[in-house]
């Protein structure tokens, strides 16, 4: 894992944290019911799930909607993340804000090819630590999803800014190393294809992905 840096997102419950440690996963995200998709979770489990994180040395990630400074301030001090990563796109004075009153919080922003926008990316590049890049777009009843090439000259352009970047959306250990040799990303963002049935971590999925990506 020394070629990519790896975070599972959509965790849901404790037994996902102890097997994410097991095996050197760095880096968890948590999906506030606040959202479309699937895997959300409310608050209070999500500030069960950070603690959990703290113990075992993993770096949280907050994924989350509110509209309001207000809201989103009380959420992340409600839940403690690490990192918060924001899909709603709160412009670069609120973002300063909110930097202001959690001066250790590593701040993302979640962006996806129908919500990228060239002028606030770079309005914003000077305060975001990271940036999470979605090729799936969660709407209420379906998932509209976005090919890498279509998806390639948005992630160029956040690259070429020098901002860390997750990629997410349909990774999978078919195209993991495609997307990694193609992009070079900092790290991949991924979720689905590493859950079973219960929405947590297989064991047997991680390993096979930990070691095609490794190969690749």
């Amino acid at each position: 894992m020394s070629k990519i840096n790896l975070k599972i997102c959509g965790i849901t419950n404790k037994a996902s944290v102890i097997r994410a440690h097991e095996n050197k996963v760095k880096s968890l995200g948590f999906a506030s019911n606040n959202l479309n998709g699937p895997n959300t979770t409310n608050d209070s489990n999500i500030k069960k799930l950070i603690k959990e994180c703290n113990y075992y040395k993993i770096e949280s990630v907050l994924l989350t909607k509110f509209y309001s400074l207000d809201e989103i301030i009380k959420q992340i001090d409600f839940t403690k993340p690490k990192t918060i990563s924001c899909s709603y796109h709160f412009s670069k004075d609120e973002l300063i804000k909110i930097k202001k009153v959690f001066k250790r919080l590593r701040i993302g922003i979640s962006i996806n090819p129908e919500n990228f926008n060239k002028k606030y990316i770079e309005s914003v590049k000077d305060i975001i630590d990271v940036v999470y890049f979605d090729m799936n777009v969660y709407k209420i009843k379906k998932i509209k999803k976005y090919s890498l090439n279509k998806s390639l000259k948005q992630i160029q352009f956040i690259k070429d800014k020098n901002i860390p970047i997750y990629i997410g959306g349909g990774i999978d250990k078919k195209n993991a190393s495609i997307i990694i040799k193609q992009i070079k990303p900092y790290g991949l963002d991924i979720s689905r294809s590493l859950k079973d049935n219960k929405n947590l971590i297989s064991k047997e999925k991680l390993k096979d992905f930990l070691n095609q990506i490794s190969v690749g």
